[in-house]
This record gives structure tokens, C-alpha cells and sequence, in this order.
């Protein structure tokens, strides 16, 4: 006999999982008003104010947007010169790839295309420091009045984080998410809002998840779409590698097409964003990469933070510059090179060593993805604030609500948001390095968090391997080779 249901039953058990998600609503509305107080000062001209502030990174967002459906024309005409006068400074031109070309022998036709592309007419203004599938995202907030864009941007990206707690919550843990939104608050409260690395960091975390739940294909097209949006979650293709091939196991045989499927997945979209990237702009694209590859050590780097010891020792000051659109070191070519050199033979030793320990089964995939990402944040040439953005979830999903991972963190995002915008803002720009408290505590945060890194390190290698996890709720299993939040915690 069929079972009839209770309608009584069904309105309790409904109301019960409504009741469940309360508190959760209460932290997402706490926290995303946090962050829109925290953004307010970079957003508009005065926090009380719905004046847009021209020199904010949202109001480039809202330039290159313009100028990516309306060409230049469209930018000149209805935004002004202050907001967007350095859409005229390219990191390389098309002459200048052409000339490059020209030089070593490449075929007329293309040098042809390359000189002749019409750079400043519509759908071939790209940004000068992003992927062009950025432009995608910017467009959301066209849908106000120009006034409003910062606006509604932020508002874009307050939902965006809501759906990262909830993901965080549903595949973690309620403490994890809560995790999540303190991190959010103390680090990257002023740029949380205000920068647009939630959208990479939100891919990096679907991804992530997908691949948990042995979904490879959506992990590797979410993990292609981070990289399409910001170039540094492509080196995490490594650990996703890895983990897959550790997964399916000695069969099927090497060549088999159900290794590489997901692979080529990515392969083929991220061939397919750069291949029309070129088509739209090249020198857009190639400036992508010359952009980064020009920029010097910037001020708040632990690279900085050795140079700013070296000097103490030594007695010469440093001199510094508002270049690539940040405070960077512009003098001491020769220490610069060595801390540079340095920088990179610890990134290539980190990373080894991470996949090292990911392959002998010491570190899940999520773990591996952390210790990469901290890796390069840790010996890159530039800290920006917001690159904390691009970890945080990832520390929360790894760490949970670990007590000592809590606190490390947070201290690391207090000092950052005291470093900026506190700090920033007691002196103009070039200024700031001389403020006493600068480089004590951007030296503090950065060699606390190479001693976050490091503790990683030691704990994962300490750790015996772990056999493969049974499958259960993702709520109630704990994260699958979490072993170094476990460790940490003891």
C-alpha cells in the first residue's frame, strides 16, 4: 500500500530547515554590511557620499568596460579624463609587438593583422592588466546609471560572497563559513567589495569543491574560468593533475582518454579564451603579460621586507615610486636582483616540495592548493591587499574553525588592513614607506605568514599517508587529507 505523506510533517520539516539557515542569513547580512562600510571610502568620493570616486580600482573596471562596448570614442564622451586618462598609458602597442616581429622573421600576414588591428574602436579595447573575460563580469554593473556602477559592482560581489559561504557551509561545515566571513572582515574588508579577486577566488573554490565530490570535468572548466579571470589559479592545474591521476589509480592505462578528458576540457577552454583574446586585441593581451613582468618589488612584498633589513644594516635608504599602479622600490638595482633571484629559487622549491607532499598522499587537494597559492603570494614581487582574497576561502575550507588557524589568520588580515588602508592613508602616496609603523609591521605580517607556510610545511611532512576516505555526508566527513588542520590543532 502507497505511503501517504503528512502535510503537517512536511510544513515542520520545512520550517525546521528555514530555521536551520537563519543564523547563517544573520552572519551573510552582517558581514556584507561590514564590507560595504568598508568599501565605501574606495568606492565614492566621501563614505557619505554617492559621488563616485574616479581614482578607485572599480572606476578602471567601469573604463575598460565602457571602452570594450564603446571603443574609446564611448569613454572620451561620457567619462571623464581623471577616471580614465590611463587607458592612454599601454604597456606595448601593436607597433611595438609588429617591430618585435618584424625583427625575428615572423610571417608578413600576421605582422600584417597585428599593425593593422583597430585597437581603439569597440570590442577591441581590452584591459591593460586583466584577461579580457574580466569585461564580462564589469558588464553586470551596467545595468544602473553610470553613478551607480561602483555601486551595484559592490553589490554584485556582496552576492557573490553569500554564495561562497553557503558553498563553503553545504560541502564543509557551519564553522568553516563562519571562518570564511571573519577572515573577509579582518583582511579584506576595505577590498573585499571594492577589487573584483572574489570572482577567481569564488571559480578556485567551486572548483575545488567539484573535484571533492569527483566531479573532474566541472572542477577543471571552473578551475579554467579562474584562470581566464585572473592568471594565477592556472599554476593549481598541477595539484588538480595530481590528484585526479592519484584518484583513478594505475587503471586504466596511461594513454586512456578517461585521464585526460578533463584536462583537455581545460586545455581547450583556455585556448579558446586566449585564442580570441588575440583575435579581439594583441597588443591587449601580450600587455596582459608585460604588465607584470616589468613590475619591481612592491613596498608591502616580503621581498620589501628584506630589502628594508638589508638597508637598515647598510644605512642607504630606499626610494620609492607609485608605478603599475602601486608603491614600488625603484632604486638598489643590485639588492634587488639578489632578493629577486632568491624569491624565485624559494617559489620553485615551494612548489616542488608542495606537490612532493601531495603526491606521497600527505596533502589532499585542497591542502595542496592552499600551500600553492600561500607559496606564491609569500615570494611574488607584489602582496597587494587583496591577494588575501584570493586564499581565504581556501584557508576556511582546509582549516575549518581550528582555533590557532582562526587566530594566525586573522592576525595576518588585522595587520593587513591596518598596513591598508590605515596606514596608507596618514601620507601621500610615495610618503607612506617613511611612516615609522610601515615596514615594522608589513615586515610582522609577512614573516608571520611565512611562518604560517612553513608550519604547513612541517606538519603535512610529519603526517604518516592516510588511506582513502569513505565516502559519507560532506557535512559530517571531515575534509578528505585535512591532516594538517587536524595536526595543527592537537
Amino acid at each position: 500500500m502507497k505511503e501517504t505523506k503528512n502535510p503537517d510533517t512536511e510544513d515542520v520539516q520545512k520550517r525546521s530547515r528555514l530555521a536551520n539557515y537563519w543564523p547563517d542569513l544573520c552572519i551573510i547580512l552582517i558581514t556584507c554590511l561590514v564590507l560595504l562600510i568598508g568599501a565605501s571610502w574606495q568606492l565614492f568620493t566621501t563614505p557619505k557620499s554617492m559621488f563616485l570616486n574616479p581614482t578607485s580600482d572599480v572606476a578602471k573596471y567601469q573604463c575598460y568596460t565602457v571602452g570594450f562596448w564603446q571603443g574609446m570614442h564611448g569613454v572620451t564622451s561620457s567619462l571623464t579624463h581623471k577616471q580614465c586618462g590611463f587607458m592612454n598609458q599601454k604597456p606595448v602597442t601593436n607597433v611595438q609587438i609588429g617591430q618585435f616581429l618584424q625583427r625575428h622573421h615572423a610571417p608578413q600576414p600576421i605582422i600584417n593583422f597585428v599593425t593593422n588591428q583597430p585597437v581603439n574602436s569597440a570590442f577591441h579595447v581590452l584591459p591593460h592588466e586583466y584577461p579580457y573575460l574580466t569585461i564580462f563580469i564589469f558588464s553586470l554593473a551596467l545595468i544602473v546609471p553610470t553613478t551607480l556602477f561602483q555601486l551595484a559592482f559592490a553589490i554584485w560581489m556582496a552576492v557573490l560572497f553569500a554564495i561562497m559561504y553557503l558553498v563553503i557551509k553545504r560541502f564543509r561545515s557551519r564553522g568553516a563559513a563562519l571562518a570564511f566571513a571573519l577572515f573577509m572582515v579582518t583582511g579584506a574588508s576595505v577590498t573585499g567589495l571594492a577589487r573584483f579577486d572574489l570572482i577567481p577566488a569564488a571559480a578556485t573554490l567551486f572548483a575545488v569543491v567539484c573535484a571533492a565530490q569527483k566531479r573532474w570535468n566541472w572542477a577543471y572548466i571552473f578551475l579554467a574560468l579562474a584562470t581566464l579571470l585572473k592568471f594565477y589559479p592556472g599554476v593549481l592545474l598541477v595539484p588538480f593533475l595530481l590528484a585526479q591521476q592519484m584518484e583513478i589509480g594505475k587503471q586504466p592505462k596511461w594513454y586512456a582518454w578517461q585521464r585526460w578528458r578533463a584536462l583537455v576540457i581545460f586545455v581547450v577552454l583556455c585556448v579558446i579564451g586566449l585564442g580570441s583574446s588575440l583575435l579581439l586585441s594583441v597588443e591587449g593581451t601580450v600587455g596582459q603579460f608585460t604588465f607584470f613582468g616589468q613590475r619591481p618589488i612592491q613596498a608591502e612584498s616580503f621581498g620589501a621586507s628584506l630589502m628594508w633589513i638589508a638597508t637598515s644594516i647598510t644605512h642607504v635608504p630606499m626610494a620609492y615610486a607609485k608605478t603599475f599602479g602601486s608603491l614600488n622600490i625603484v632604486n638598489h638595482a643590485s639588492l634587488m636582483s639578489k632578493v629577486s633571484l632568491l624569491e624565485d629559487v624559494l617559489l620553485v622549491a615551494g612548489l616542488l616540495y608542495t606537490w612532493w607532499l601531495q603526491w606521497r598522499g600527505k596533502l589532499n587537494l585542497a591542502a595542496a592548493c592552499l600551500l600553492t597559492l600561500l607559496v606564491i603570494i609569500v615570494t611574488g614581487k607584489v602582496f597587494s591587499p587583496q591577494y588575501l582574497i584570493w586564499v581565504a576561502p581556501l584557508v576556511a575550507y582546509v582549516g575549518g574553525p581550528h582555533k590557532r588557524w582562526v587566530i594566525s589568520w586573522s592576525i595576518i588580515g588585522l595587520l593587513t588592513t591596518i598596513i591598508y588602508p590605515i596606514i596608507y592613508n596618514q601620507a601621500p602616496l610615495v610618503r607612506v614607506p617613511y611612516v615609522p609603523a610601515f615596514f615594522p609591521l608589513a615586515a610582522l605580517r609577512n614573516f608571520i605568514l611565512l611562518g604560517f607556510v612553513l608550519a604547513l610545511f612541517v606538519y603535512s611532512t610529519r603526517q604518516q599517508q592516510q588511506p582513502a576516505p569513505v565516502e559519507a555526508s560532506p557535512v559530517e566527513t571531515p575534509l578528505p587529507g585535512s591532516m594538517v588542520a587536524q595536526e595543527v590543532n592537537r
